[in-house]
């Protein structure tokens, strides 16, 4: 009984330290961060406060992986690369950060304890390397404008643009995608100007 138990104690050890050893030879993915877009200053008529809310998307985008869509809309992950943080959260702060460079006036957060007469409101529809479509980084992101003085929607556009990109090396995929969020951030930024 004695040599079963010190033969199972010596199995258990092994079985232990080789588990460790994978977990340590592991590679640990490589973390990218996005910018924001940088743009002429510009003037705005309105004096009204807007605030850019935390935007929405399916659960396969809320995440700090970077989406590869395949033929059949198969969809998979980089393998060997993460976000510096969860989407959502990343876009609303580039976004912010997009409008604070240009000098759009009275901008910010709903945390920011604003009094708030507008909401720019957005779900992210696409944020991917789409290999079906012939290695694109694509990024769509729809954008409300809300009037909270009267609780509607008085503005509603769909923005999208497209960047070559590859899947490997993981810099390119990241690169496409920063891209095409700079331009969609710099058309949304735009857009609200003129509109809010």
């Amino acid at each position: 009984m004695l040599t079963t138990r010190r033969s199972f104690m010596v199995l258990g050890a092994s079985a232990l330290s080789l588990g460790l050893a994978g977990c340590l030879g592991a590679t640990p993915p490589v973390t990218f961060d996005l910018t924001s877009a940088s743009g002429a200053p510009m003037r705005r008529r309105s004096s009204r406060v807007v605030v850019i809310t935390l935007p929405k998307t399916v659960q396969t985008y809320d995440s700090q992986r970077v989406v590869v869509r395949e033929a059949g809309n198969v969809l998979s992950y980089l393998p060997e690369a993460q976000l510096s943080d969860t989407l959502p959260r990343l876009v609303q702060t580039r976004l912010l950060q997009t409008f604070e460079a240009s000098n759009f006036p009275n901008i910010g957060r709903p945390d920011d304890q604003l009094r708030v007469d507008v909401t720019l409101a957005t779900e992210l529809q696409a944020f991917e390397i789409d290999v079906a479509s012939g290695n694109l980084a694509t990024v769509t992101i729809n954008a409300k404008l809300v009037d909270e003085q009267r609780g509607m929607i008085f503005a509603s556009k769909s923005f999208s643009a497209t960047q070559p990109a590859a899947t490997s090396p993981a810099a390119t995929a990241i690169a496409g995608l920063d891209g095409a969020l700079k331009l969609v951030m710099s058309d949304i930024l735009q857009w609200t100007a003129r509109t809010a």
